[in-house]
This record gives C-alpha cells, structure tokens and sequence, in this order.
C-alpha cells in the first residue's frame, strides 16, 4: 500500500520520537523512507541554538541534521528485533515547512507522511502557525502525527 514514507525533521527530540514509527511502518510496507528536513530562511524559526554562530550556511546545517538524524534512524533500526533493511533517502529543502512538505508528496510520490507534533507553547502557535495542522489539512496523503513528548 505504502511505497514512499515521508519522514520530516527539524532536528529536535520531538521529532526523532517519531522514527520508530515510520521505520516499523516502512519495514512492514517493504517502503522507502524519504527523510526531509526543511529550513525556513525566512524566520529561522527551526535552527537550534547551539548550532548558532557554529555553521557558515543553511545548507551546511540541514547535512548537519540530516545525517545525525540518518545516525538515529539506524540506531532505532538496529534495534527492532524484527525488520527489513529500510531504503533511507535524505532530502533538504529551504521554504516554508507547510508548503515544502506538501509540495514534496506530489513531486517525489510520497505515500504518507509521519511527522511529529512540534510542542510549541500556545503563543508560539498562534503566532507561528502549526506545521504539522496545516499538514493535516492541506496533505494529498494521510498523515500519522506523534504527539509532542511521546
């Protein structure tokens, strides 16, 4: 049913809560997981802090998550005690996560998309916006969100 998961990332714990998920749901599906990580140029709202004044470009920061995200997939992946070897993909993008995400589904065939409820406080929401409600609401494909803190 699934041949293309989409697994998003900003870097944070949240999100790595749900790779278990998408790794099992891609193991049983025989899928590909798609691992994107979006950088918004415009707010830099996902850029965290330790890594500010220690990278010299977003595209140097998005390898940066990517790959320690990859290392946690594999990590999680080693530990599943029964798993099919999972085709990983990594893809960074700058623009609006919203935008980008659903962009993406259409243009690289995604099948679903798993992503994990980022745990802004209600301010931050109001006046950011959610990413992962608009996702919901705007996706071509279903969404499976893990709750902040899982």
């Amino acid at each position: 049913m699934y041949k293309r998961i989409l697994l998003t990332t900003d870097g944070s714990d949240n999100s790595k809560a749900a790779i278990k998920h998408a790794l099992q749901i891609a193991s049983d599906e025989k899928a590909e997981l798609v691992i994107l990580h979006v950088v918004d140029r415009k707010h830099l709202t996902n850029i965290r802090e330790e890594h500010y004044g220690k990278i010299n470009s977003i595209e140097e920061y998005s390898k940066i998550v990517l790959d320690d995200f990859e290392k946690a997939v594999k990590e999680v992946e080693s530990e599943m005690e029964e798993h099919n070897e999972v085709k990983i993909t990594k893809i960074a993008r700058g623009g609006k996560p919203c935008d980008v995400i659903v962009k993406l589904c259409e243009e690289e065939n995604i099948d679903m998309i798993v992503i994990s409820n980022s745990g802004k406080h209600k301010l931050d929401r109001f006046l950011l916006g959610s990413v992962t409600e608009r996702i919901i609401r705007d996706s071509p494909v279903p969404v499976y969100v893990i709750p902040a803190n899982y």
